[in-house]
């Protein structure tokens, strides 16, 4: 009677035991599924973006003077150089029939093509006799001549500083490519003493794209 009172209590004590070993084995399974079901995730891994092409402009004069379109700072593209006198000075004034020559080199230092104008401004007089009829900007010639990609070249048709009209300098510079430009402006021989003293002042705009 004892003996089979002990088996049954055995019998159950196991049963419990495999019940609660299946009780921890249903619990971790459950929890386990539940866990991937709180987050999900998704990872773009191809996100890009393109600055577009941009036209930078850059001349060197004598000197090694430098102007960049950029020097501005800022995302400007525009700056105005006083360094680079294209018409060479004043510190040796001309006398009738002499001249003076400046070459200047433009690159394009951006990543895109355009065309290279140029563009002069009005000429202005200054200085000379307050009784003067004759104006230096009506009497001075100026050429100009640029090498390849250019086909510019006035020095079949020099003109006065007055006249002098907007240039198309090259048909499309290219990223990286340059262009030699001389500038030569000369007082003919001919020139009015009306003239002496006076100081020419002229702004020229080049300008790419």
């Amino acid at each position: 009677m004892t003996t089979a009172r002990s088996r049954d209590r055995r019998r159950s004590l196991a049963l419990v035991g495999a019940g609660a070993i299946a009780a921890v084995l249903l619990v971790l399974g459950v929890s386990g599924t539940l866990a991937s079901w709180t987050r999900a995730i998704i990872t773009n891994d191809t996100n890009t973006l393109e600055a577009a092409q941009a036209l930078v402009l850059e001349e060197t004069g004598p000197n090694s003077a430098v102007c960049t379109s950029t020097d501005g700072g800022g995302s400007g593209n525009t700056y105005t150089c006083s360094t680079i006198d294209k018409y060479g000075g004043t510190a040796t004034p001309l006398e009738p029939g002499d001249h003076q020559s400046v070459t200047v080199t433009l690159t394009n230092t951006g990543t895109g093509s355009g065309p290279l104008a140029l563009g002069p401004g009005a000429c202005a007089t200054s200085g000379g006799s307050p009784t003067a009829t004759a104006s230096i900007c009506d009497v001075a010639l100026v050429t100009v001549v640029c090498t390849a990609p250019s086909a510019l070249d006035t020095t079949g048709a020099p003109v006065v500083l007055s006249a002098f009209g907007d240039q198309a300098v090259v048909a499309s510079l290219d990223a990286g490519d340059s262009t030699d430009c001389t500038f030569d402006v000369s007082l003919p021989a001919s020139a009015s003493p009306q003239v002496s003293g006076q100081t020419a002042t002229q702004p020229l705009v080049w300008t790419l794209g």
